[in-house]
């Protein structure tokens, strides 16, 4: 039997409420040459934890409606102005509708805030699963877009294959590994990349769907991104700046349990 074809899809119980922990961890590091050596690496390293629950409500043609609440979130490093400002944009407590499409995209359809952390969360998790019954050993492949960390405003391409790895627990646990490739692409309204403005990336992650709760309970994500910053033109009569190769490291892990 775990040999056959099986639909993998996102439609949670109605009814159900599932709490889900986010960890975030930005990691960039940006060095020069000059004269043929390689100075010494500038580093930054910045973390976020979101907490939320999310009951599911009722279904429709376009997948589940789910209302979701951030529950707590925290910023590493912190400081006050940093903290406030966090707590501003997940505004916590606050109750919003999501739409989870069965191949696993989600929106937020009725928050207006473009800084909720809460888009983070899920406004930005594109469509990852097959729409048809896929066997052990099987690969598909999407195109998503997500955002550039570190980069406002600005989307990378990732083109992902994703293969079910196997099933446990007589075929409820689907096991999916992806890896994939990325390219910065420009978004309108969003300012442009200077000259010799460069980037590209890497994406490898797991993911592990509990078929019979019908959700992802964890999903574990690595993106590296190098960039390739021109400097400025020199002043007349100076010395010509050396590039800055910029390399940023996002690692992601998402759970999630059902509570009653």
């Amino acid at each position: 039997a775990l040999s056959q074809p099986v639909l993998l899809q996102i439609r949670p119980h109605i009814g159900d409420t599932l709490r889900m922990h986010l960890s975030q961890t930005v990691e960039m590091t940006g060095t020069t040459q000059r004269g043929g050596r390689e100075s010494p690496p500038s580093s930054m390293t910045t973390s976020i934890e979101v907490f939320t629950h999310t009951i599911a409500q009722k279904w429709t043609s376009g997948g589940t409606l789910m209302q979701s609440i951030t529950d707590s979130v925290a910023m590493t490093p912190a400081s006050p102005g940093s903290l406030a400002d966090l707590r501003r944009r997940t505004m916590q407590a606050k109750r919003v509708m999501v739409r989870v499409s069965p191949d696993g995209a989600m929106e937020i359809v009725d928050d207006d805030d473009s800084d909720s952390e809460l888009r983070h969360v899920f406004g930005e998790m594109p469509a990852m699963l097959a729409r048809e019954p896929v066997a052990v050993g099987e690969k598909w492949t999407r195109e998503m877009q997500i955002p550039l960390s570190g980069d406002p405003g600005a989307m990378g391409s990732v083109r992902a294959t994703f293969r079910l790895d196997s099933l446990g627990r007589n075929g409820d646990i689907a096991y999916i590994s992806m890896h994939g490739t990325m390219s910065r692409i420009n978004v309108p309204g969003a300012p442009p990349p200077g000259a010799g403005y460069t980037t590209s990336g890497t994406l490898v992650g797991t993911i592990q769907i509990d078929r019979r709760l019908a959700w992802i309970t964890d999903s574990r994500s690595s993106i590296i991104v190098r960039s390739t910053i021109a400097a400025a033109p020199a002043r007349k009569g100076g010395p010509q700046g050396a590039p800055m190769q910029v390399r940023t490291k996002i690692t992601q892990w998402i759970r999630a349990t059902r509570t009653r």
